[in-house]
C-alpha cells in the first residue's frame, strides 16, 4: 500500500490530500486541532505552523498510524459516482435523522441549564443555523449536483457535447457549496469551543451529558462527510468536467 508521507515533501502536501490519501490519519490532525476538511486545503507544514505544532512531530505519529496494519479506506480511489452514493447513504441519510433529534436535546438544555451554564444558551442560538444549512445542502447536492457528477461519469469522452447544467457548471455550484462548508464547519468549531470540548459540567444531568456525546459523534462525522466533498470528490468532479469540456 502507498504511504502518503513518501511521496513528494509532505509538508508541502495539503492536510486534505494527506488524509484523502489516509483516513486514519485524521486522529493525527484532529489530536492537535488541525482542520482537514474546510481548512484542507492548506499544506501541512503551514497549518502546523499555524497551530504551533512541532511539523516532524506530526509527521513522525502520522507515520507511525501508516504503518500500522489496519484498514485504509482509499476514498481517493472510488469512482466518482460511487462516491457520491455512499456520502448519501452514509452521511445523508445519518445527518438527517440526527437534526431533529439534537435539536430537541439543545432547546431542552438550554431551556433547563441555561441560567447556571449560559454558553447552553449560545449553543441552542447557533444550532439552527447548522440545521438549516446542512439541510438546504444536502437538497442541493441530491437534486443538483450528484446527479450531474453521475452524467459526467457516464458521458463518453468524445461524445457529443456535454449540455451545461441550469446551474452554469459544477465549479459554480461546488464554489458555493464550499463556502457553505465553511459557515458550517465554523459553527462547529464555535460549539466545540463552547463546549470545552464537549465536556459536560460536574452538575450535568442525563440529557446534558447524552447532549454533549451526541454532538460529538455528529460532529466528527461532518468533519469527513464535508472531507470526502471538499478534498476528494468536488475537485476530482471540477477537473473531469473541465476534461469534458475542453
Amino acid at each position: 500500500m502507498t504511504n502518503p508521507l513518501t511521496q513528494t515533501p509532505s509538508a508541502e502536501k495539503t492536510v486534505g490530500e494527506l488524509v484523502a490519501a489516509d483516513y486514519r490519519l485524521a486522529t493525527v490532525f484532529n489530536k492537535y486541532g488541525i482542520d482537514f476538511c474546510c481548512g484542507g486545503s492548506k499544506p501541512a507544514g503551514q497549518a502546523c505552523a499555524e497551530h504551533g505544532v512541532d511539523l516532524e512531530t506530526v509527521l513522525q505519529e502520522a507515520a507511525q498510524v501508516t504503518e500500522t496494519p489496519g484498514i485504509n479506506e482509499q476514498y481517493d480511489q472510488w469512482a466518482l459516482d460511487f462516491l457520491a452514493d455512499y456520502i448519501v447513504n452514509q452521511f445523508h441519510v445519518y445527518t438527517k435523522g440526527k437534526l431533529p433529534e439534537l435539536s430537541e436535546y439543545v432547546e431542552t438544555v438550554a431551556a433547563v441549564h441555561g441560567e447556571a451554564h449560559p454558553e447552553t444558551n449560545v449553543i441552542a442560538a447557533l444550532w439552527p443555523n447548522v440545521k438549516g444549512e446542512l439541510a438546504m445542502h444536502m437538497q442541493k447536492e441530491e437534486l443538483l449536483l450528484f446527479p450531474y457528477i453521475k452524467r459526467l461519469v457516464q458521458h463518453p469522452a468524445g461524445n457529443g457535447t456535454l449540455p451545461a447544467p441550469p446551474f452554469g457548471s459544477a465549479r459554480q455550484l461546488i464554489e458555493a457549496m464550499e463556502a457553505e462548508h465553511d459557515a458550517t464547519g465554523h459553527a462547529l468549531e464555535q460549539i466545540e469551543k463552547l463546549s470545552d470540548g464537549y465536556t459536560p459540567p460536574a452538575d450535568a444531568c442525563h440529557t446534558y451529558r447524552t447532549l454533549y456525546a451526541q454532538l460529538s459523534e455528529f460532529t466528527e462525522a461532518t468533519k469527513k462527510h464535508l472531507h470526502l466533498e471538499n478534498n476528494i470528490l468536488f475537485p476530482k468532479a471540477i477537473k473531469l468536467e473541465e476534461e469534458l469540456r475542453g
